[in-house]
């Protein structure tokens, strides 16, 4: 607890007050700039925020690839095909991937590396 008891609120005050009120003529150019730089840039995003544009309504543009009259026999039969696709690509994909698998086991006993 020593850092603490050595932290004074009167004495960092002194501190700031004889630091600012020191003989450098450049602390106050530097103020007034970063202040103007400051309410400038607010008071761009200010102005910027009073600029409300019209609300309108997103035009949605249909795109129907479905018959809307379909039975459920072709319903079905469209599902149908489509799993069958979905696993077919499935397969392809699990197939390659063991492909590139041994491709990468391959290189590791190529380079002397144990893979296990």
């Amino acid at each position: 607890m020593g850092f603490f008891r050595d932290i004074s609120p009167v004495r960092a005050a002194s501190d700031l007050k004889a630091y600012w009120f020191d003989q450098q003529e450049h602390k106050w150019r530097f103020l007034a700039l970063s202040a103007a730089c400051t309410i400038a840039i607010f008071g761009a995003f200010i102005s910027e925020s009073g600029f409300e544009v019209q609300w309108k309504r997103p035009e949605i543009t249909w795109v129907t690839s479905l018959e809307p009259g379909r039975s459920d026999e072709q319903i079905r039969q469209e599902i149908e095909a489509n799993q069958l696709l979905k696993e077919k690509r499935e397969a392809e994909r699990l197939k390659r991937e063991e492909e590139r698998k041994a491709q990468y086991r391959r290189l590791a006993e190529q380079l002397g590396m144990d893979t296990e």
